[in-house]
């Protein structure tokens, strides 16, 4: 038993001496060293799972690449202890003292390219196909960042921004926040990441919030399992690349073992090479043994010379041992193709620098985007690295996303301003929360969006408006984010000014010239039906009304005293004449006012000079009044506070401001400061005159002063913190005592919203708006193009009839200039009349009044005086006789009654001046006594119904 055991023991040693060993040295970067060591792990792992006749003893070496020879030094240890049977070369670069060692030593040597060139060449190529400009990459570690700064040495068809998401301490912040900070900010984001990994990149982009064009993202899966990923409904219309796992592990000689759940491209790799390289130690005639080298760490003796060119024109199967002339290797691996340069890169002239080739894996990524409707038909274009890497179209054209600008703008209105509640004055917002631009530039913004077909971003300033340059020289507002590059694009109220001109470019003017204007409230007038009596003085009525009441006293005088008026003067006037007096006086004297005239005249000549005196009075009065009231309601209508800036600065009864800060008021500021420049060269140059001072000896200084003055009442008034506060202030002083001095257009715009503004005087000051960029930005000359078309269609003709309606003024009522006297203005006229009206219905109920009074009166004394009559004729009588009697018997006092007049059928004739005899009446046979004058009198013309007194 016992020598049973111990022939085992012997047959056991036998065979681990018979096993050989295959000494491989890795050369690698100080990046790579956790990540290979892991990797390595996992792959011997595996070969030991194959039983192999070959064992792999390995040591890694990082380069570091530093002058003082430790690299050379620690590879002279290995060689010298360990010894080496090939070197693998990981690095990113060649190492030239070391490849000459080995090829002086006899030593393999097998370089591996870089694990993500193929992922970069690939996106390199997809993103020239949509004629991308720029591009930020984000890696999940430092090695893959590395690798991919390696390869911007060889050049990128793009500009690119290299960013680590594995780098927290980054003083700059993590990748999140520099890409938002990222000026300009660009158009396409590309993430290169494991399955795995690839969720926690992308719930962070999420959070940050710069998620927000699918479109313009691109997700590079650096291994198989793209499937893990979860946010495929997020990442909706996003690109997405990923490899063919059937087709690897079809490449690979053992697919069982290479396919599994820890499968990276990197191990895989490195399996398929040391299992190529066991295959062709086994196969070789001489199995490869180690290469052990005394050197003195700096550098061999028996190194030899190599050119460049003997470098770049090498074959890796001849530089290495002749060993390696058995290697078979599988579909998996492969050349990389030895270009340094993309060709639009090279300068003209420059020759193309090749390296040495490298073995790379062979592989197919597909190109695709996300799609929960067409999921069968998102793929875009495939990308294989056979025949040097070539990208093959699935679709007829690869459409390039559209580009995205940052633009700024400030509000003004009406160019841009954020909608706000019309009650509450609060800000709306979208759905997303954020605030909602209108106003022309934003309705340019919106069609040259179209007209270039690229996305944007409005952006306000964070300080300042349009842009002004402090004390430190920098800019704020619209001017200062452009300036910093925190916007692309400036479209806003933007005037050219010189000094802008020096730190930004303007492109052709959108608007038409606009300069500076005076608005001011219309002055509300103040209405008095009664405005028609304003037009004379109360002294001039007074003496009016005294002149009338004289006239009419003096006609009555005359009237009566004269002895050639018809009232003394009878004989000369049989006819009826019209008897002056004191009330008939009075109201020729007021007729005489009027159209209609005052009637029949004195008859004395003293009475009618008197008259034609008076009528002179009227008719000039009547004139002089009705041209003053005419002029006075024009000059009323006409009337403008002040007409132009010069007649604002010179007068003192309307105050008037501009905007703080703003540029009409930077305006004001320089022309004080130019005026203050020239009094003080004049003052100079008078003083200093000696020869030609007579010719400076004036009365007057030649420069107006008016500018100071300007500015002094401005900063008294105190400027206004915008144009809104502004244009409420104008419209809060009815008295129009209050002035606002703006941007003429904007003026224009709110005098089609607000009836009560309007405005005053010429505009000065003109300068045009116009589009800003960058200096030197590439958007210039195909901006200006643009805008120079949309002139051409008249487009900005359509904004202005948009924005400046002035059919929005018909809303506005009519004022007294277009519509004439208003009723206000001479409502007292009828109310004249209507007062007349009313005092002539109040009479008219007064004589009704007393009519009826006297007529119950008269009735009651008939009723008396019929006993008296009846015991006269010896009789008696009844009640309806006595009142038939009654009418031809009027009393005369209480104890005799006079006798009525006849019927009207016999008419007699009076003669003025004589008494005629009783009348004889027909009746009752009995003759009765005339009722006299005085009795008629007061009985009145109503207390005769019968009309028998005459």
């Amino acid at each position: 038993m016992v020598q049973l055991v111990l022939l085992l023991l012997t047959v056991g040693h036998a065979l681990a001496s018979a096993e050989e060993l295959l000494k491989i040295t890795f050369w690698i970067e100080p990046l790579q060293r956790a990540e290979f060591d892991a990797d390595m792990v996992v792959v011997l792992k595996e070969l030991d799972g194959m039983r192999l006749d070959i064992k792999v003893s390995d040591v890694s070496m990082p380069l570091t690449r530093s002058e003082d020879g430790k690299d050379m030094q620690r590879f002279c240890e290995i060689l010298a202890s360990e010894g080496t049977s090939i070197v693998i070369d990981l690095t990113y670069s060649h190492w030239p003292e070391g490849y000459n060692l080995l090829r002086a030593q006899g030593i393999a040597y097998v370089r591996m390219e870089r694990m993500l060139r193929p992922f970069l060449e690939m996106l390199g190529a997809f993103m020239r196909q949509k004629r991308a400009n720029n591009v930020a990459m984000v890696f999940q570690n430092s090695r893959d960042a590395e690798e991919a700064m390696q390869q911007m040495i060889i050049g990128y068809p793009f500009r690119t921004l290299i960013l680590d998401a594995s780098a927290s301490d980054n003083p700059r912040g993590d990748f999140v926040q520099r890409i938002r900070d990222l000026r300009p900010t660009p158009n396409y984001v590309a993430m290169f990441a494991r399955g795995a990994a690839m969720n926690g990149l992308f719930d962070k982009a999420q959070k940050g919030g710069i998620f927000e064009r699918p479109t313009e993202w691109h997700f590079v899966f650096l291994d198989t399992r793209d499937r893990v990923f979860k946010y495929k409904r997020q990442a909706e219309l996003a690109n997405r690349f990923t490899l063919n796992a059937r087709a690897i592990c079809r490449s690979m000689p053992m697919p069982d073992l290479y396919c599994g759940s820890g499968f990276t491209m990197q191990r895989a790799m490195l399996l398929n090479v040391l299992r190529s390289l066991i295959n062709a130690a086994q196969m070789s005639p001489e199995m490869p043994q180690p290469i052990y080298v005394e050197c003195n760490g700096t550098s061999s003796s028996s190194t030899t010379a190599t050119s460049s060119t003997e470098l770049a024109t090498a074959e890796p199967e001849l530089e290495a041992g002749s060993w390696l002339n058995w290697v078979q290797w599988s579909n998996f691996l492969t050349f990389a193709p030895p270009v340094d340069r993309y060709p639009d890169e090279l300068e003209a002239g420059q020759p193309t620098e090749v390296v040495l080739p490298a073995l790379t894996f062979a592989v197919n990524i597909s190109a695709g985007y996300y799609s929960s409707e067409h999921e069968a038909k998102t793929d875009l274009a495939m990308w294989s690295t056979l025949g040097g890497g070539t990208l093959r179209l699935l679709n007829e054209t690869l459409s390039p996303a559209r580009r995205f600008f940052r633009i700024g703008t400030a509000e003004s209105m009406p160019w841009s301003y954020l909608r706000r509640n019309e009650k509450t004055g609060e800000l709306l917002r979208d759905r997303k929360g954020e605030p909602i631009w209108e106003g022309y530039c934003i309705d340019f913004i919106q069609r040259l969006s179209q007209k270039l077909n690229f996305e944007y971003e409005i952006v306000a300033p964070q300080t300042g408006h349009m842009g002004e340059m402090n004390e430190e020289k920098e800019w704020d507002g619209v001017v200062g984010d452009l300036v910093r590059g925190e916007t692309d694009i400036a479209i806003a109220a933007l005037k050219m000014y010189s000094e802008r001109e020096e730190v930004i470019d303007f492109l052709p003017p959108y608007y038409e010239q606009t300069g500076i204007s005076i608005v001011i409230r219309k002055p509300v007038r103040k209405t008095s039906l009664f405005k028609f009596m304003t037009v004379l003085r109360l002294e001039v009525w007074l003496s009016i009304v005294a002149a009338l009441v004289g006239t009419a006293f003096m006609i009555w005088f005359m009237d009566k005293y004269s002895p050639y008026s018809s009232r003394n003067n009878r004989a000369a006037y049989p006819y009826a004449c019209r008897e002056f007096t004191l009330r008939e006086s009075f109201w020729f004297a007021l007729t005489s006012f009027t159209p209609q005239g005052g009637g029949e005249a004195p008859k004395a000549i003293s009475g009618r000079m008197l008259v034609a005196a008076y009528w002179l009075f009227v008719v000039l009065m009547l004139a002089t009044f009705t041209a003053n009231l005419a002029a006075f309601l024009t000059v009323e209508r006409m009337q403008t506070p002040v007409q132009s800036l010069e007649q604002l600065a010179r007068q003192s009864r309307i105050n008037y401001t501009v905007v703080m800060e703003s540029d009409t008021h930077q305006y004001f500021i320089n022309m004080k400061f130019a005026e203050d420049t020239l009094y003080r060269m004049w003052k100079e140059l008078a003083l200093n005159a000696s020869k030609d001072f007579k010719k400076f000896r004036i009365w007057d200084y030649p420069i107006k002063e008016q500018y100071g003055h300007i500015l002094l009442a401005i900063n008294s008034s105190l400027p206004v913190k915008d144009a809104r506060q502004g244009f409420d202030n104008v419209d809060a002083h009815e008295n129009a005592d209050y002035a606002f001095i703006h941007d003429s257009a904007e003026i224009k715009y709110e005098i089609t919203r607000n009836c009560n503004l309007t405005e005053v005087g010429e505009v000065f000051a003109e300068q045009p708006y116009a589009v800003a960029v960058q200096q030197g930005s590439h958007l210039g000359d195909e901006l200006s193009y643009a805008i120079l078309e949309l002139q051409k269609d008249r487009f900005f003709e359509e904004l202005k009839t948009r924005y400046w309606n002035q059919s929005n003024l018909r809303n506005c009522p009519i004022s007294e200039d277009q519509e004439g006297i208003t009723l206000e203005s001479l409502g007292g006229v009828f109310i004249a009349t209507l007062f007349g009206l009313v005092l002539a219905m109040i009479t008219l109920g007064l004589e009704v009044v007393y009519f009826k009074k006297r007529k119950n009166t008269l009735e009651a004394t008939i009723t008396q005086v019929i006993p008296i009559e009846a015991a006269e004729e010896g009789g008696t009588a009844t009640e309806a006789e006595a009142r038939k009697k009654a009418a031809w018997h009027i009393p005369l006092d209480k104890h005799r009654s006079a006798k009525v007049s006849p019927p009207p059928s016999f008419e007699v004739a009076t003669f003025r001046g004589k008494k005629m005899p009783p009348k004889v009446t027909l009746g009752d046979g009995k003759f009765k006594p005339r009722l006299g004058l005085q009795s008629r009198r007061k009985l009145g013309a109503l207390d005769d119904p019968m009309g028998y007194m005459e």
